[in-house]
């Protein structure tokens, strides 16, 4: 289900079964990374968008964290720790969080839920049947993490 006028009267309808947020976490730089800035976006809402497919019923694509790429990490850490936990005080069970930016790889075991770094596949100059073939294949790696993370509750 998507943050959306249409979906959320069913989310709110089988919020029990709908036990995980899915949040995309974009950083946004208007400098000389704009370029990079705007392929993490573009990928990142690319891939959370098919993994919400996979899932419909089950997650919730909530809207992405997004924050200033120059912004220390630190402080994104406590913001997005913020969020998870609000998210858990409205009986959210799972959170899972997807970026492209490394530099969530230095707070990443600090995190206290699930915490997915894909390295970036740029989608400029790509022809659409090799896109789709690139989103398969990442989508592939991700659903066994997100299954595991269910399975431990």
């Amino acid at each position: 289900m998507r943050w959306s006028t249409d979906d959320i009267p069913s989310f709110v309808k089988e919020r029990q079964y709908v036990d995980t947020a899915l949040v995309p976490m974009l950083p946004i730089d208007f400098g000389d990374g704009i370029r990079q800035s705007s392929a993490m976006t573009e990928f990142i809402t690319v891939m959370t968008a098919e993994i919400e497919r996979q899932f419909r019923g089950r997650m919730l694509l909530v809207p992405p964290f997004t924050y200033l790429e120059t912004k220390d990490i630190e402080e994104c850490h406590k913001e997005i720790e913020q969020w998870i936990h609000h998210m858990k005080k409205e009986q959210v069970k799972h959170v899972v969080m997807i970026t492209a930016d490394p530099s969530w790889k230095k707070v990443e075991a600090d995190l206290d839920e699930l915490l997915v770094w894909m390295p970036l596949v740029p989608f400029e100059n790509m022809d659409a049947e090799y896109k789709k073939q690139v989103i398969s294949e990442q989508i592939k790696q991700l659903l066994p993490l997100v299954m595991d993370k269910w399975k431990g509750q």
